[in-house]
Parts: C-alpha cells; structure tokens; sequence
C-alpha cells in the first residue's frame, strides 16, 4: 500500500521499514495541566473520545514506521499507515523546507500533521476505506469536540491542519502549493487563508509590576489557544464565533510562589468582533467561577481590544489594563 500512498501524492521515496508493536491504546486522560492551564481554569480528563473509538500509538522517523494495531480492523490500521507513509514522503515533497520557516510551533504541526491527516483522508475516499465508519478527517473531527480541554490545541492543530488542506488544494498531488506559501498564523490556518491575508495587527503590551506577581513571560497565543480557552466552557459554535475576527494578542504570565495569573491582550478586527469576544468571556467567566476553577475578569481598552485576567482572586483583583486599542499597559498587583 506504500506505492498507493505514493500515487496518491505523486511522490517518491524509499520504502520505510514497518515495526509493530504491541502498545496499549492511549490514555487521552492522562494528560497533566500546567500552571498556566490549571490559571485557565482547564479541566483534566479526555471527555468522551471513548465515543470517536480507540487509538493506539503510531509514528514515523527517516526511515521506519511503527504502528500497534492493536485491535483495529485492517482498514483502520491501512488509514493509519497511509497517515505515517506521508512523513516518510513529505520532505520530498517540492515547499516542504519552507513550513520550518515558520515562527509559530502551533502552525508547523499543524502543516506536517494536517497534511497527513489530508492525504490519508483523500486515500480513504479514493481507496474505499473507513476508521469506525468514517474517514481519518471525521476521526479528528471528533477527537477535538469530544477530548479533554488539556489536549484539545494538540487535537486542533490535525483537524484545522487538515481542513486547511482541504480548504487550499483540490489533490493530494498539490500539497506543495500549500508547503510553498504556508500559513503564519493559526489564523490563517483556521480559515484556510494564505500568507498575506488577514496579517497580524500592530499590538504593543508593557508591563508595571507592583512587586508581589513577578514575571512577565510572554508569548502570541494565537486563535487556535483562544478557542480551547472558550470551549473550557462554551460550546463549540459560541467559541468559534467569538474567537472569528482575532487580530493579534499576547498572552502574559506570572507568578507568587506556586501560583500562576494570566493577562491575555486580545485586539480583535473590530469593534464588533471585541464585543462579541467580550461577551463569551463573561459568559466564560460565570461557569468557570462556578466550578470554583479559577477566576476571569476582563477589561476593555479602546474600541477593539480585550484583555482577559484568569488566576487566583488576589492576582484578578488588582489587575488593570488601560491605553489604546493597539498599545495596552497592564499593571498586575
């Protein structure tokens, strides 16, 4: 079947070496929370994905392909291998240098894995085969609406990945076009948007600490964290159409001791796309508080600008943000 993968994708590379092994199905509910998620008030556990089916290990490297089957149906563990055979041929593929290139984690992952997520999904539909009654893209689908709030952006980048694929090319024989002009942004990802469409807003943060929350890490969240944050406690419509119209955001961190408070500056595309934003989070704020998860305020600056604080009472309490839409001061207690 590596030589169907290789038509599928008009590509060509030499046969990898296939391993199986004999692994257990993941445990989607292991994952840990950091401090920044655990500020978020994110929720430990994998939800129901139970529903989406099981899911055993698989990977590739240069060249070999390790996969347990453990006990799928051969066409499940076909749509598998189809998957990793694409990792084996992707560096070959004429573009795929460029996807290095790009400064956002999130974005690259996104471009590797949605690309074999993509390519498996168009052999599936080619080959006739099916992974619990659907097509590797159904899987992923469902795998993000359903797992835990730890792993959802880890499920979002195979989904949105793929979908952007899906969004930008009619073949798998094109991925290059993709690989060539990719994404900056999640976005652009989200969206199936090119390179220069939709560019990051201008978006200045400084910082005055009072002494007691030191820190100052700071780092572009991006659309596709905004929308995990939201789906803690909104569905999946309300999120996605809260976090539609992201412009440009930092996301800050601080810490007293072992506790962790977040500032995230969200400018939006709009007046309007910040009310709406402004909206969810209070919502978003009322059921998070009501688990006793963590505690939100939020903050308008300007016209188009959101800025969320989540963590411990005393860090939410005294927080302040003011300035302009595009330069925003916050002051953290």
């Amino acid at each position: 079947m590596y030589q169907r993968v290789e038509r599928v994708m008009d590509a060509d590379a030499p046969a990898p070496t296939v391993q199986v092994s004999d692994d257990g199905p993941i445990n989607f509910s292991a994952a840990s929370l950091s401090p920044l998620q655990e500020a978020l008030g994110y929720r430990r556990g994998a939800e129901s994905v139970a529903k989406c089916g099981r899911f055993y290990p698989a990977f590739a490297t240069d060249d070999t392909v390790t996969v347990a089957p453990g006990n799928l149906s051969a066409g499940a563990v076909e749509l598998i291998l189809a998957h990793e055979y694409v990792h084996i041929l992707q560096d070959g593929v004429e573009g795929y240098d460029r996807v290095s290139d790009v400064e956002s984690f999130a974005v690259r992952r996104s471009l590797s894995e949605g690309s074999a997520v993509y390519v498996a999904d168009r052999y599936a539909d080619r080959y006739d085969r099916r992974w619990n009654g659907t097509t590797p893209l159904g899987i992923r689908e469902c795998i993000y609406h359903r797992i835990g709030d730890a792993n959802r952006g880890l499920a979002g980048r195979y989904y949105f990945g793929a979908r952007h694929f899906a969004q930008r090319v009619d073949s798998p024989a094109d991925l290059s076009a993709v690989y060539r002009s990719p994404p900056r942004t999640t976005e652009q990802l989200i969206h199936g948007l090119g390179p220069d469409e939709e560019r990051v807003a201008n978006l200045s943060v400084s910082v005055r600490q009072r002494g007691r929350w030191i820190g100052d890490t700071r780092q572009r969240a991006g659309e596709l964290r905004l929308r995990s944050w939201l789906r803690t406690g909104l569905d999946a419509d309300r999120a996605g159409t809260a976090a539609t119209g992201w412009g440009a955001d930092e996301r800050l961190t601080f810490d007293r001791g072992e506790r962790t408070g977040v500032a995230w500056v969200l400018r939006m595309d709009s007046p309007g796309d910040a009310d709406e934003l402004a909206a969810a989070l209070d919502d978003l704020e009322a059921t998070l508080e009501s688990r006793d998860a963590t505690s939100v305020e939020t903050a308008r600056v300007g016209d188009g600008t959101v800025v969320a604080f989540a963590g411990p009472e005393s860090f939410v309490a005294g927080a302040e943000a003011t300035g302009s839409a595009g330069d925003v001061t916050v002051t953290v207690p």
